[in-house]
């Protein structure tokens, strides 16, 4: 069994603690495989994401790092990219990465230059509803999942982040439920357009680990969907301190075996296979 994680946020974004304080973390814990994926560089003021001039230097770092621990763990280089219509930067062909982690956090407005959060607290959530859509749920998380088929499509990343952090708010329901057929279409047209472009889904523990959720991204009724479509999956903790590097593995590890799920698929000896849960 490898134990590994694609999805890791350090200082250089909105994590806390500098890369190798992560790199010393998963050897203690087992891992064999590491890789970081800051937040890219946005065209609007963010806290979370990496400053542009920064970019570089966390490149250098993770190569040198990668050499210094290569008989240790082995190190990839990523990127977390947010998919924004219309950006004109080339973001996520335009660095030297091992792979890239797709996500929709956000709904941009270039108009006004500020961005509207669909993963930030309850309040910007109920903000980005109200604002943006008049109220109407249905059409603010179908917007989402049309983001996602658009980047899919445009981009072709690797591995897409957290599926349904969509839900991330809506404890109970309150929002919507997943159970209603217009949520489980927007679900499938997506999940359609994954197996067409072969990108890998990861299985997000982080929503756990942090609080604001009492189940992994996406849903479980959503890997089974996954696992009958034949759609390859990975286990990511989404770290945003050392401690999480393997938060909640065990207990994930086995849902996917009982969804139906052997191997999952990560990059190991710089190419992507599939390997045992």
């Amino acid at each position: 069994m490898i134990i590994a994680n694609f999805h890791t946020h350090s200082a250089y974004c909105d994590g806390r603690g500098e890369p190798e304080k992560y790199i010393r973390k998963a050897i203690a814990r087992g891992l064999q495989v590491l890789g970081f994926s800051s937040h890219a560089p946005v065209p609007y003021k963010s806290f979370w994401n990496m400053k542009v001039e920064k970019v570089d230097h966390y490149l250098e770092t993770i190569a040198r790092l990668k050499q210094r621990y290569q008989k240790q763990l082995e190190i990839y280089t990523g990127l977390e990219i947010d998919y924004l219509p219309g950006d004109k930067r080339n973001i996520f062909q335009k660095y030297p990465l091992d792979y890239r982690i797709g996500s929709v956090h956000l709904f941009y407005q270039p108009g006004d230059s500020r961005y509207y959060s669909i993963d930030g607290t309850d309040a910007e959530f109920r903000e980005t509803l109200e604002v943006l859509f008049q109220g109407q749920i249905a059409a603010l998380v179908q917007q989402y999942y049309r983001y996602l088929c658009r980047m899919v499509t445009e981009h072709q990343p690797e591995i897409i982040g957290h599926l349904d952090v969509i839900k991330k708010n809506n404890d109970s329901g309150k929002y919507f439920s997943e159970k209603e057929a217009w949520y489980q279409e927007a679900v499938a047209e997506l999940l359609a357009v994954i197996k067409a472009r072969g990108s890998i889904v990861e299985v997000n523990t982080g929503g756990i680990s942090r609080g604001y959720t009492q189940e992994v991204y996406p849903s479980p009724w959503i890997l089974k969907k996954c696992c009958q479509l034949g759609i390859p999956v990975m286990i990511n903790s989404d770290a945003h301190t050392p401690e999480h590097i393997d938060s909640n593995y065990a207990e994930t590890r086995q849902l996917l075996t009982e969804i139906g799920y052997q191997k999952q698929r990560i990059l190991l000896n710089r190419k992507w296979q599939d390997v045992l849960l």
